[in-house]
């Protein structure tokens, strides 16, 4: 048993664009890498996804975000957020879903990955991730 609580010693961000439409949520073939622990794991606090694109106004579909966790061998599906179909506007902000995980740790050589369910949002939805290496 450790002696001192393990606390978070260098912030861990990433994010990706999400790209093709996964047709496979077993063995993803599209998934796009958004952060990959530490040498000692990373915490996980809050995963965003949001609509961006060059001209400001970005429009989505309804459809699904696809997270996985990764070991290096195996994908393991985490959790789906579920994305609304939005108009962009100069008055009317896109899209974003914003989870909190109070248990989201990965191991050292682990990544978090995601993946989407439709292509009119592929290169629009952005994920981000946001935690902490041990």
């Amino acid at each position: 048993m450790a002696t001192a609580p393990a606390f978070a010693s260098t912030v861990n961000n990433g994010c990706a664009l999400l790209g093709a439409v996964e047709t496979n949520v077993q063995v993803p073939s599209t998934s796009s890498v958004i952060i990959t622990a530490g040498a000692s794991g990373t915490k996980i606090e809050e995963i965003v996804v949001e609509a961006s694109s060059a001209n400001l106004t970005p429009t989505t579909v309804a459809g699904l975000v696809y997270l996985y966790l990764y070991d290096g061998t195996t994908y393991h599906l985490f959790d789906v957020i579920t994305v609304t179909a939005v108009t962009g506007s100069a008055t009317v902000p896109g899209f974003r879903a914003s989870n909190r995980y109070p248990n989201l740790w990965l191991k050292s050589g682990w990544s978090l990955r995601a993946s989407q369910s439709h292509t009119t949002n592929a290169s629009i939805l952005k994920c981000h991730a946001f935690g902490a290496d041990l």
